[in-house]
């Protein structure tokens, strides 16, 4: 197995792309300048929020009813790892133990995440997989001279110029130009 590269959320903001998407920002534990944006639906991104804003909702979600029924049986969650990553759309295995042994199950990454920080379990990602997919982190620095960081809630931002770029290199008819900012939006995106 190659080595696996613990991750830490950093940040979940809406997402330019639709009024139910969110984009879940997601970066190296060891480097700062390793990290990738998930898009994630809004039942996860709500999860997700609620667990990281400490909100308690009068009666159990569907990921903290799973969380509570882990930690009511002999089953173990060992860790979550983003294991793939294919045409645009991420991939997530739950590695786990019970009394039989080791067991992965394969999920998707949102509900992975969401289910990881409610049993304080570490996400992890190969690091090979890792490099393919991470965006230069010095696209999110102000200035290379200075430490002052954007906040990762600007990707977002970047999304939504590329979206109006894209429309007006098509009402230009420039399809080339189009062609290159609906793969960098792709990437951003999926």
């Amino acid at each position: 197995m190659e080595k696996l590269i613990k991750l830490q959320v950093v940040s979940l903001s809406p997402s330019a792309a639709g009024a139910s998407s969110y984009i879940l920002f997601l970066q190296a534990d060891n480097s700062s300048h390793l990290g990738f944006p998930m898009v994630i639906g809004l039942t996860e991104a709500q999860a997700i929020s609620m667990f990281m804003e400490d909100i308690k909702p009068a009666r159990p979600l569907t990921h903290d009813l799973f969380a509570n029924f882990i930690q009511q049986t002999d089953v173990t969650i060992s860790f979550v790892e983003i294991s793939s990553f294919q045409d645009g759309v991420f991939f997530a295995k739950i590695h786990a133990h019970a009394l039989g042994g080791d067991f992965i199950l394969d999920a998707r990454p949102s509900d992975s995440i969401a289910l990881g920080l409610r049993l304080n379990v570490e996400i992890r990602i190969e690091e090979a997989l890792l490099s393919e997919i991470a965006i230069p982190m010095d696209t999110f620095h102000a200035d290379a001279s200075d430490d002052i960081e954007i906040i990762p809630a600007t990707v977002s931002e970047i999304i939504a110029e590329l979206e109006s770029s894209l429309a007006k290199a098509l009402a230009d008819e420039n399809y080339e130009e189009a062609a290159r900012l609906r793969d960098h939006l792709n990437q951003l995106t999926k």
